[in-house]
């Protein structure tokens, strides 16, 4: 029972961090910080959840499944994660960076991750997966007729 509470204990505390790394980039966003946000949000990422974005960006869909099941990642984890991805991919279309795409990507990924995690279709990640795939089709239309 008590490592049971210990392990509730870590989810709860690691879903506080992300959420934390993500308001901070927004504030920062806020702020103007731009660039800055999204180094400081990385480098939160790695020392404190051990989350390296860099590779993360790099994985293919079962490598990324298999670093968010190492990291005992949940399904909440990762829609807060696709959030911090979805708003680093906005932040990068607004600047003209062609990565934006790869990150709003990624967000979708790690939803269509979260449903296999937790087992569950939530309405919520299909409207998120939806929001973002409009927002990819916005900005980078498709050439093929």
């Amino acid at each position: 029972m008590e490592q049971r509470d210990l392990l509730k204990d870590q989810i709860e505390q690691l879903s506080k961090v992300l959420a934390k790394i993500l308001s901070n980039l927004l504030g920062l966003k806020f702020h103007g910080n731009v660039a800055q946000g999204i180094e400081i949000s990385n480098e939160h990422l790695q020392s404190e959840l051990g989350i390296d974005i860099e590779k993360l960006m790099t994985l293919n869909t079962t490598g990324l499944t298999e670093y968010v099941k190492n990291r005992k990642l949940t399904g909440d984890h990762l829609e807060i994660l696709s959030e911090y991805l979805k708003e680093v991919g906005i932040l990068k279309i607004k600047t003209n960076n062609i990565d934006g795409k790869i990150w709003l990507e990624k967000a979708i990924e790690l939803l269509s991750i979260a449903d296999e995690i937790s087992k569950t279709m939530s309405f919520d990640r299909i409207n998120k997966k939806h929001k973002i795939e409009n927002m990819l089709q916005q900005n980078y239309p498709s050439t093929t007729p």
